[in-house]
């Protein structure tokens, strides 16, 4: 099978062909159901003790790594050993205060505290073995051949899954997405990766070709900086939310493909408990909202549009989808009297500067697959990513961190929502949308709704 993936090297999706090498070549430790549920994958079960900071893990016995030799129980409480130490990886890790062999099958991780994240921090962590200068994982294809514009990859014979149908996979990178939508029109490929919003219908409509369509678990959201002088008024972030119509956001902004986001979880997972009375588009009560805070429309020197404030909002440069919703949203708060000034900075700029604070505002895309990832960007002590000066949520996320049962994790969740729907760090805009698209010559096996190239390993070819 051909993949083409056709990224610009400085778009926030340049980690498309590394999605793809990591969804082949590599398994976690759990799995993530449609639901949020917990499923196993190289680790068959687990219980937690009466105090909840020592968690028991069984391992499959039958799991090799791409050198032929089985995953032991040592050779996984290493794996795990070495992701608990790296920098970057979940902050649940670090309650980990050590992970030992149990047995022919099991691992014990004892931690410093309780923390309901751990399990599914592990359904988003790669199974990877370091032997020496070599990193050996576990999934359905191997790794033959890497360069900048071509990967190769070969079915692993012994996947503790079963042997992939497809013997060989290549990957091929275009610098825009039009160049890999001809070349899977020409026929030089057989999967394109995804599909942009313009060039959805024309891919869609050819007859060659399969479209398998999916809610991303990402959402655009326009974060704000609570030190700001204006921003820090609790009523009026929530009257930007007020003013700004999320339904024409997704339908101008991003070509209908998503849907209005009202937080950072998906609502598909089970944990999902949106407040009892949402904040809703609404103009008017903005515009009251903002007058009531003081905030009068009046002219300014430099000619610009009379404004109650102006705040920036840095909006990452090298991608047109983040542009062009930005430009709507200006557009719905000049509506309302505010003068929102976009900043477009290239990528690790942006990252640099919202990670020292250094912003009034920034839009961009965060992951929402489960509270864990909600906990990584919203609570203030662990943020590794924005500093944006919030600290109202962290009672709730503590609530959710040391909670052990899933009543007491929807009752969490349902007071983060609440809170952040009464004092709104951000405006959660939109969840994404994507396509991609197959040649019908494939078989592709997948469960309705999710990504199909998590189940690559079992397409086939149609017979004639």
């Amino acid at each position: 099978m051909r993949v083409g993936v056709g990224v610009p090297a400085k778009s926030s999706r340049g980690s498309g062909l590394s999605y793809i090498i990591s969804a082949m070549t590599t398994d976690t430790w759990l799995t993530t159901k449609a639901d949020g549920h917990l499923s196993e994958r190289v680790a068959r079960g687990w219980t937690w003790d009466a105090d909840a900071t020592t968690l028991h893990l069984k391992l499959r016995t039958d799991v090799r790594l791409h050198d032929g030799t089985l995953l032991t129980p040592q050779t996984a409480a290493a794996a795990i050993r070495e992701t608990v130490a790296s920098e970057g990886q979940a902050t649940s890790f670090t309650r980990v205060r050590s992970v030992e062999p149990d047995g022919a099958d099991g691992l014990v991780l004892k931690l410093s505290e309780p923390n309901s994240f751990l399990l599914s921090d592990l359904a988003q962590v790669s199974v990877t073995v370091e032997k020496g200068k070599q990193t050996e994982s576990t999934g359905p294809f191997q790794m033959v051949r890497q360069d900048p514009q071509h990967v190769e990859l070969r079915a692993f014979a012994q996947y503790f899954r079963g042997r992939p149908a497809l013997d060989q996979v290549l990957v091929t990178t275009y610098p825009t997405q039009r160049n890999a939508w001809a070349a899977l029109m020409r026929g030089e490929i057989d999967m394109l990766y995804d599909i942009s919003p313009e060039a959805f219908d024309f891919v869609k409509a050819e007859t060659t070709v399969s479209t398998y369509t999916f809610q991303r678990p990402y959402y655009n959201v326009l974060v704000f900086n609570v030190r700001h002088p204006v921003l820090k008024n609790a009523d009026v972030r929530r009257a930007l939310t007020e003013a700004l119509d999320k339904d024409t956001l997704v339908k101008d902004g991003m070509r209908g493909r998503g849907r209005p986001a009202d937080g950072p979880l998906v609502p598909e997972h089970w944990a999902y408990s949106p407040p009892a009375h949402p904040l809703v588009y609404d103009p008017d009560a903005a515009v009251a909202a903002l007058d009531r805070a003081g905030l009068k429309a009046r002219p300014v020197p430099d000619g610009r549009m009379p404004s109650r404030f102006a705040f920036t909002c840095l909006v990452f440069a090298d991608d047109t989808r983040f542009e062009r919703l930005a430009v709507l949203v200006q557009k719905q708060l000049a509506d309302v009297g505010v003068d929102m000034r976009l900043e477009p900075v290239p990528a690790l700029d942006l990252i640099g500067r919202v990670a020292k604070g250094d912003f009034d505002a920034f839009l961009f895309e965060m992951v929402g697959v489960s509270p864990s990832w909600a906990d990584a960007f919203w609570y203030s002590r662990d943020n590794r990513f924005f500093n944006s000066g919030y600290k109202a949520a962290d009672p709730a996320l503590d609530r959710i961190r040391l909670a052990r049962s899933d009543e007491e994790i929807r009752a969490g969740v349902s007071d983060f929502f609440r809170i952040l729907n009464d004092d709104p760090p951000a405006v959660f805009l939109a969840w994404q949308e994507t396509s991609r698209s197959v040649s019908r010559r494939f078989d592709v096996a997948g469960e309705p709704g999710r990504d199909i190239m998590t189940s690559a390993w079992r397409w086939r070819l149609v017979t004639p």
